[in-house]
């Protein structure tokens, strides 16, 4: 099989490609570490897992789950019954909906699940909760992953998927600046208000795969054919 990439478009500094002749988009970038979701993301003293300045500040919550279900309410902090007592309520954009708005369980946690991020409105052919495969090219380690949530750049992972990809998952301090491959395969998953498991991942992402010789694809960004 003999594939070609066809530039889209460029978001920020990233080219942004399709395989020609497939429902795919591809591109190459760093990855940034993404702690939302977790229970344990943000603290009223910043003591959680990332600093609290990328979960917002108040008036404009933007990563927390506020009173008012708007960004300008005050943030949500956990119950003694919640995974993390004292912690903000941490959210992401894809959603589990059997649970209400304030439970932390209604979010993807980024300790658990294998997660990316994309900016709003990045391509119509890509919505939340669809799969792509992501390949590290300094050490071979890849992982399917979940469109979970919205940022500003292409570029980021969750805690769980930097740790398959032996990247330095701190999202404080970790994170890597280039050699990260995302092939994301159009429309494959199911919506938002969907749970999905890294099984389910590995379930979906697999026959998207498969007819792809692996060392071809990685080729691809060697020496990238722009048509």
């Amino acid at each position: 099989m003999s594939l070609a990439l066809i530039h889209s478009f460029h978001f920020n500094k990233t080219a942004v490609f399709h395989i020609e002749g497939f429902p795919i988009t591809c591109f190459q970038s760093g990855m940034a570490i993404d702690a939302d979701g977790s229970p344990r993301a943000y603290h009223p003293e910043n003591t959680g897992l990332d600093d609290l300045k990328h979960g917002g500040y108040p008036g404009n919550w933007w990563g927390v789950a506020t009173s008012n279900e708007l960004t300008t309410g005050e943030p949500l902090v956990q119950m003694a019954s919640d995974p993390a007592p004292g912690f903000y309520v941490s959210t992401t954009s894809l959603i589990d909906e059997r649970f209400e708005y304030q439970n932390p369980l209604r979010y993807v946690n980024a300790e658990e699940i294998p997660y990316f991020v994309l900016p709003d409105h990045f391509s119509p052919a890509i919505r939340l909760g669809d799969i792509a495969w992501i390949y590290n090219t300094h050490n071979r380690l890849h992982s399917f992953a979940v469109f979970a949530d919205v940022g500003p750049d292409v570029g980021e992972g969750s805690i769980y998927l930097a740790k398959k990809l032996g990247i330095d998952h701190d999202p404080r301090y970790g994170g890597i600046d280039s050699g990260i491959l995302y092939f994301i395969f159009e429309g494959s998953g199911k919506g938002n208000g969907q749970y999905v498991t890294e099984h389910q991942m590995i379930v979906t992402g697999s026959p998207l795969l498969n007819p792809f010789f692996i060392p071809e694809l990685i080729a691809l960004f060697k020496t990238p054919t722009q048509l």
